[in-house]
């Protein structure tokens, strides 16, 4: 049985921790490589990445359009709280071929006397890349206290950083040659920005403070809840590239064939916009929570106010506001029936934005389950497609429409088989992308997108075969280009050795796409645009690994893209130029501990351990998901 964490939104209700096991979600290390389906990169873990499965984000009032490095970053929502008798350590540590080729994550919690919780998260990405001058660094930190106050008062501080930083190689060159001899392979191939100089940095940080106050109710003894609670949040976000040139005063050429139009100065290149925030947050809210940590049913109404500082070279400080109305409901009178539904509605500067979000799932026994969800939603255009300075000087102007977007998704769950089929639907009007040329653009008509997947997990005796296989077709090839079909595979032998002290996972990892014509990347703008010049074509990208678990300790070792080793000819491109790394060997360990913290069971809210002061094992001993 797992143990629990809670976030500060939400402190009533629980979630279970995810269990040792040495499966997929441990041995795929690579973020953009952990979800259902991959995101494209730039070719080297932490670069810039987008899904390549289209999916409509979430997306509220003003915001910057910068994206690129979203997959990566922590939030201070993101983080958890584990209210729980033991202190609770959880790391985790891969290594790549090379000295700067690492990652490591690192989650602890401890619960201190009075309830008091301290929570840390960490993670870093530390990768040199195999072609030249596309190194990666990125370093996210979360950082957090619990602390109820009597039985009616609790609130949490938090303070989140993320920073990412980039260095620009543009890709690889046409023709360029891997070379023969000593010195041949991917570290020799010529690339299209080699005056090293090119860089790219994003960074923020952010202090956040949630406090939640009871005026009637206890969720601990199943009685209705009447609460009020308030959130503030003050931030900050910089998004700077700079090439400044190989010697000052002369002309980059291959910077000007690389960056055309948006090299507005021979002496170099420089975009810099911060993002000053301070976001307001207070509702009204009342639950009743049958079970702990499972309330029943949850209204909410309140209200969101931002107020934002913009800072974009050259012009002055402008300051504005943001202000929506906030309700939520949430019903789940039994462990076969949830829905839950989020509205938002823009009032003042901002009549007519809105964002909807609902979701329905229905157990149907032995006849597996149910699931729906809805996302809908207007909002402003980012600033990046609205206003655009280089080197100071003006390069874009736009008066864009809102874009509106609404999302469909139904899915069919016969765990019992293995099976689950969804499928979805996206339109967009008023869709906004980058053309060939990298510049904003919008197109008028509308943009739809039809998906379907399909999952097949096979058990035979100790055999396992994981199978995704997905296709999406888009209306409008001319702005939305992206692969048309998916399959994503695991053949694997499951099961212990050593009289069942040792889980060991043993196989191959399999994946393949459709032809597509990649997305290019522009690094002065750090969105993926247009392009008609590569077509990126199916890539057979195979993987052997070996994975194991004793107790709580996981190790991994796998061997990626095998197809390289006997083709050294076929590159894969998700992005247009950046090409995918050649065979490397890779290494993992993942270890969770428990240590004893307290006899006694903390007090607070409905993220607390049971009654009877029970310990929650972290399920590490077992198979059971």
């Amino acid at each position: 049985m797992p143990f629990f964490y809670a976030f500060p939104q939400a402190p009533e209700r629980t979630y279970p921790a995810t269990d040792t096991l040495p499966d997929a979600n441990f041995r795929m290390y690579d973020p953009a490589r952990r979800h259902l389906l991959d995101w494209g990169t730039l070719g080297n873990i932490g670069a810039s990445a987008r899904p390549l499965f289209f999916q409509n984000q979430e997306q509220l009032g003003f915001h910057t359009g910068h994206h690129a490095f979203d997959l990566y970053q922590l939030r201070p929502t993101d983080l958890q709280f584990y209210r729980n008798t033991r202190s609770f350590t959880d790391l985790f540590f891969s290594q790549g071929r090379i000295q700067n080729d690492n990652m490591l994550r690192a989650r602890f919690s401890r619960t201190f006397a009075e309830g008091l919780n301290f929570s840390l998260q960490y993670r870093t990405f530390n990768h040199l890349g195999q072609y030249r001058y596309q190194a990666v660094k990125h370093s996210s930190l979360a950082i957090g206290v619990w602390y109820p106050i009597r039985s009616r008062y609790e609130f949490f501080f938090i303070y989140t950083r993320n920073t990412s930083k980039q260095q620009e190689n543009g890709g690889l060159a046409d023709n360029a040659e891997f070379g023969d001899g000593q010195f041949s392979g991917p570290i020799n191939a010529e690339v299209r920005l080699p005056d090293q100089q090119a860089l790219t940095r994003h960074a923020n940080w952010f202090l956040h403070g949630t406090q939640h106050l009871k005026f009637l109710g206890d969720s601990l003894s199943g009685k209705r809840v009447l609460r009020a609670s308030h959130t503030i949040e003050r931030s900050k976000q910089t998004f700077k590239f700079s090439d400044p040139g190989t010697t000052p005063g002369t002309p980059m050429l291959q910077d000007a064939q690389f960056f055309d139009t948006f090299l507005v100065d021979q002496r170099g290149i420089r975009s810099v916009l911060e993002l000053y925030r301070l976001d307001n947050t207070v509702t009204i809210n009342t639950f009743k929570s049958k079970k702990p940590g499972k309330p029943s049913d949850k209204l909410a109404v309140g209200l969101a106010h931002t107020l934002f500082t913009l800072r974009q070279e050259p012009l002055r400080d402008s300051t504005f506001s943001n202000l929506f109305l906030t309700g939520d409901l949430a019903l789940a009178p039994s462990d076969n029936f949830s829905l839950t539904a989020t509205g938002k509605l823009g009032v003042l500067a901002n009549l007519g934005e809105y964002q909807l979000q609902a979701d329905l799932k229905i157990g149907l026994g032995k006849a597996g389950a149910l699931h729906a969800s809805l996302l809908s939603q207007r909002y402003p255009p980012g600033q990046m497609h609205r206003q655009l300075f280089v080197s100071r000087r003006l390069f874009w102007q736009n008066d864009f429409a809102k874009p509106v977007e609404t999302s469909l998704s139904a899915t069919y769950a016969l765990p019992s088989a293995g099976l689950e089929i969804t499928g979805k639907t996206h339109l967009v009007n008023n869709y906004l992308y980058y053309d060939q040329q990298g510049l904003a653009a919008q197109t008028a008509a509308p943009l739809q997108v039809a998906q379907l997947i399909v999952r097949e997990n096979l058990r035979l005796g100790r055999l396992r075969f994981d199978n995704t296989v997905a296709l999406q077709r888009p209306n409008r090839s001319d702005v939305l280009r992206l692969p048309r079909w998916f399959t994503k595979n695991s053949l694997y032998h499951s099961g212990y050795v050593f009289k069942k002290r040792m889980l060991l996972d043993i196989g191959v990892d399999f994946r393949l796409n459709g032809e597509f014509l990649a997305d290019g990347y522009q690094p002065v703008t750090a969105q993926f645009h247009l392009q008609d010049s590569l077509r990126s074509k199916p890539y057979p990208w195979l993987d052997v690994f070996a994975a194991f678990q004793v107790q709580s300790f996981r190790f991994f070792v796998r061997y990626e893209n095998l197809g390289t080793l006997w083709n050294k000819e076929t590159l894969y491109y998700q992005t247009a130029h950046y090409a995918q790394p050649f065979a490397a060997l890779r290494l993992g360990v993942g270890w969770r501990f428990l240590d004893v913290n307290q006899d006694r069971t903390p007090p607070g809210t409905g993220g607390v351990p049971p009654s009877d002061g029970t310990i929650r094992p972290t399920g590490g001993g077992g198979r059971g998901r």
